[in-house]
């Protein structure tokens, strides 16, 4: 969904089964349980047994943490974020190993009254040592099952859908759901159609990724292509990664251009997305927006067209857009008429649509979506992870295509939303992810 952040991209906010918080170092780590305290230099154990300490609501966060760790991660998100971890997992009890990566980082397993959490750790080079870097890599919930993880899913505020689908040569088969047929907003998991109707078309031989494009249209965030000059070359597979990666506005639109609003809504037909009515006519980023913002009676003229309608509204109205006149807090407040103004699926069609792309769409199309994983806690328990989510207040999607080292397909993808409040993202991420682990060995 457009929005001043990509969906999940864990800008300091907490999960309740597996939490990445930023820090100036990026990093990602296999979760492992190593009692190595010997190898840890003496400052990278102490900082390991604070850890256990701040999570149980000791220690005292503006001494532990690095400034710029703290601009991002306040005390006060800290011991909140603490909190829904104990709720998650119980308390902290001690560390059972350390995996130095180096003098000043490596990643510390932590026993809990119900589960174990793999932590990346990084401390800095001189006295005191301040935490520079803090991710939840990886995290078990003792006894954990799909029904437990489920039912937690069932119980949020709103309406809650989700499936596990094992792919193979036929349609994907679900293993567990709830309402997987029920059509959500799913934010900018629309997205995945532009990719889909973009690869056809390279496939096609009608375009190539390494086509270059200018930079003639803005949108407004997520993404940094909004700030970028007019007329900046662009090769198309860069703005599929972004567009996939980052969930930039601004590459979208450019490629909901170049595709054809036409194009890819036919390729949701083909695809088999159940729901794609309702998307029709395809709303690039800046036209939803601007519907969004738009007064009572603009609105009301949208809702009440039929598709030929508001396909005129957009021609008469919503052509010369300028993502300067949009409100800079147009997202920042209560969910903003979600069952109407949205990108529309249930969690069988956006299975149907990453099994096209592992069938049908290009070893390029797969490496954008592999970009960036939805969070550390997968990477290393599958031997590829695919994703795309979105979100806006009351609205989050979170969908994965993941293949398990015995080479076993599955879709992991569910979605959240409830036009009363704004649903906490971190805590659906945790769910979620619970419910992807889950499916390893299955």
């Amino acid at each position: 969904m457009p929005r001043s952040r990509p969906a999940i991209s864990a800008v300091a906010t907490a999960i309740a089964a597996m939490l990445a918080m930023p820090a100036p170092v990026a990093a990602q780590a296999t979760p492992q349980t190593t009692a190595n305290h010997a190898s840890a230099s003496a400052a990278l154990t102490q900082r390991a047994d604070d850890v256990v300490a701040l999570l149980n609501g000791g220690g005292d966060p503006d001494a532990l943490f690095a400034p710029a760790f703290l601009a991002q991660v306040p005390a006060e998100r800290m011991r909140a974020i603490s909190a829904q971890i104990v709720q998650q997992y119980g308390r902290a009890e001690r560390v059972t190993g350390i995996a130095p990566r180096d003098a000043r980082s490596g990643t510390i397993d932590i026993a809990t009254e119900r589960g174990t959490l793999h932590i990346l750790i990084g401390v800095a080079a001189d006295p005191p040592h301040r935490i520079e870097t803090l991710l939840v890599t990886g995290a078990e919930l003792s006894g954990d099952t799909m029904d437990a993880v489920t039912a937690e899913i069932r119980a949020l505020p709103g309406t809650a859908s989700m499936v596990v689908a094992r792919l193979g040569d036929g349609p994907p088969q679900p293993m567990a759901g709830i309402e997987p047929d029920r059509a959500m907003a799913i934010g900018s998991a629309f997205k995945l159609f532009i990719l889909a109707e973009l690869d056809r078309q390279v496939r096609a031989g009608q375009r190539h990724w390494a086509d270059v494009v200018p930079l003639d249209r803005r949108s407004a965030p997520s993404g940094i292509l909004q700030a970028w000059p007019a007329g900046t070359p662009m090769t198309l597979q860069t703005l599929a990664t972004l567009m996939i990666s980052i969930s930039d506005n601004t590459a979208t639109d450019t490629l909901l251009h170049i595709a054809g609003r036409e194009n890819v809504e036919r390729m949701m037909t083909t695809i088999g997305v159940a729901a794609a009515p309702r998307n029709r006519p395809l709303l690039s980023t800046l036209e939803l927006f601007a519907l969004k913002a738009a007064p009572q009676p603009a609105y009301d003229a949208w809702r009440n067209a039929d598709e030929a309608g508001r396909r005129r509204l957009l021609a008469r109205d919503y052509a010369a857009l300028d993502a300067a006149q949009l409100p800079a807090d147009l997202l920042a407040g209560p969910p903003s008429r979600i069952d109407t103004l949205e990108w529309f699926a249930s969690p069988m069609d956006l299975a149907r649509t990453m099994d096209w792309l592992r069938r049908e769409g290009s070893e390029t199309a797969r490496a954008i979506l592999a970009v960036n994983p939805g969070g550390p806690a997968l990477r290393g328990r599958f031997a590829y992870v695919g994703y795309k989510g979105g979100s806006e207040p009351g609205v989050i999607d979170l969908t994965w295509l993941l293949r398990d080292r015995e080479g076993a397909w599955f879709v992991v993808t569910g979605a959240w939303n409830n036009p009363a409040a704004a649903v906490d993202e971190a805590r659906f991420l945790g769910l979620m992810t619970r419910v992807a682990t889950l499916v390893q060995g299955s």
